[in-house]
């Protein structure tokens, strides 16, 4: 039986396995990154990569420059997940709907 998809999935999926990559890539330990960006702790990038948080939005550009990758690659990685994201809503509306009218 295939397990249900949770926001949590997609976020460890998409944008979780893609920071690993592309830190794993540029040759970067979580810690190395953690402290370009000023943060006391590595928990914080871990968290990304587990699917716990999103990075914040301004911190976006700071980790394409850092991973040596380009804007698009980051854009368009966040849009997927955002499109799947929406889905997933829609799915979990049309259930509500289906359920609501027994």
């Amino acid at each position: 039986m295939k397990a249900e998809t949770t926001e949590h999935v997609l976020r460890q999926k998409i944008v979780g396995r893609f920071l690993r990559d592309k830190r794993a890539k540029a040759g970067l330990t979580q810690w190395d990154v953690a402290h370009h960006l000023k943060y006391s702790t590595a928990q914080f990038i871990s968290n990304w990569e587990r699917g716990v948080s999103l990075p914040p939005l301004e911190v976006l550009p700071k980790l394409t420059a850092l991973f040596g990758v380009v804007n698009r690659e980051f854009i368009d990685t966040m849009h997927h997940y955002q499109e799947q994201i929406l889905k997933l809503d829609k799915k979990h509306l049309v259930e509500a709907f289906r359920h609501g009218t027994r």
